[in-house]
């Protein structure tokens, strides 16, 4: 599967990202490329079923998604 982002802006100007296709903990390097670009710093973060699994499959590592920015 492809890396892919997907960043959501709410009407309140909230700015939310997930995660699709990141298996296990690499999902965390996107955190500072994603505060770099949206020029914002992360307030809360959840994790998604990837966290959990690697990229073969196995469930043990890490995923992080929905991450909210205060920008």
């Amino acid at each position: 599967m492809t890396h892919r982002v997907t960043v959501t802006v709410g009407r309140d100007g909230s700015i939310s990202a997930e995660t699709h296709g990141v298996t296990g903990s690499k999902c965390l390097d996107y955190i500072p490329l994603l505060e770099d670009l949206l020029d914002a710093e992360t307030v809360s973060s959840e994790f998604t079923e990837d966290y959990r699994r690697t990229s073969a499959g196995v469930e043990n590592t890490a995923n992080t998604a929905n991450q909210q920015w205060n920008s």
